[in-house]
């Protein structure tokens, strides 16, 4: 059985039940489910704790358009026949225990993920724009910084009016990909998202992208919106101030339902299957 990060957690808990009956195939009891959080926290917990938990995991289970598990009245239990899919284990996977040995990678990983989402959010244009490495050197071909090269492509592509760089200190100036929707005729002036993804548990201490910094760098014809992507789920009781403060929300329910079908990238496809599959064998106890 896959362990448990943190017992007194309700997120996490539920977290650990989705991803342990989706990749088990085996359900859970309340009573197997709260053995597992004493054997973990030392302490049995309380009625009210585990109620708790099945509050969340039906929340879940009713936002999910194609949930892998059903809650009964005692036991969680997998969606006979379905398979979860590698993009929502990832999802599950980071949300729950980070990626502590490959960070970079697997963050790279989960914006890239995202950049599916949104598009497929908007049946629009994406791509991911974030700093490729903190160790990529700060200047391309040509003397000309990293960023200021994305900064004036990024322009380009969208039809829009490069003013300057953010400063090559700041990288990627908290964009980590950005989305939109072009009109045919190719004009500025479009719906444009610039989102900033957080794959850590640290994910509320993140700030969202700074709009008012990016209206110095490109002259926009129309405002872009700021989003933010999160492998986690944004619960109800937090939703609204997380929307106000963060911008549209991509949270794992989200992502999960935009990619029903899978990732449209071969590549990517194949990188998630093989790190989701690493990532299991890892934690497993």
């Amino acid at each position: 059985m896959l362990e448990l990060p943190d017992a007194g957690s309700i997120t996490d808990v539920a977290d650990w039940v989705e991803l342990t009956v989706t990749t088990s195939g085996d359900r859970l009891s309340k009573a197997g489910i709260a053995s597992k959080i004493e054997s973990r926290s030392g302490e049995e917990p309380a009625e009210a704790f585990i109620a708790a938990v099945w509050r969340e995991l039906e929340y879940r289970q009713k936002l999910y358009m194609r949930p892998c598990f059903q809650v009964m009245d005692r036991t969680v239990e997998p969606v006979s026949g379905l398979e979860p899919r590698v993009e929502y284990l990832a999802c599950l996977l980071l949300s729950l225990f980070g990626a502590p040995n490959e960070v970079h990678f697997a963050t790279k990983l989960f914006e890239r993920l995202t950049s599916e989402a949104v598009q497929a959010y908007l049946s629009g244009k994406s791509f991911t724009f974030g700093f490729p490495s903190p160790t990529t050197a700060l200047r391309e071909d040509g003397g000309e910084s990293v960023i200021k090269g994305r900064t004036r492509q990024l322009a380009i592509d969208l039809h829009e009016e490069f003013i300057k760089a953010p400063p090559a200190k700041s990288k990627d100036r908290g964009v980590d990909v950005v989305g939109w929707i072009p009109f045919s005729e190719g004009r500025s002036g479009q719906l444009v998202i610039l989102v900033q993804c957080a794959a850590g548990g640290d994910w509320k201490k993140k700030l969202p992208v700074p709009i008012a910094a990016w209206v110095q760098y490109i002259h926009w014809a129309f405002d872009p919106i700021m989003a933010y992507a999160v492998p986690c789920v944004v619960g109800d009781r937090d939703w609204h101030e997380v929307s106000r403060d963060k911008g549209l929300l991509f949270d794992r329910i989200r992502i999960a339902n935009l990619l029903l079908d899978g990732v449209k990238n071969d590549a990517l496809h194949t990188e998630l299957s093989l790190w989701v599959s690493k990532q299991l064998q890892e934690i497993a106890e």
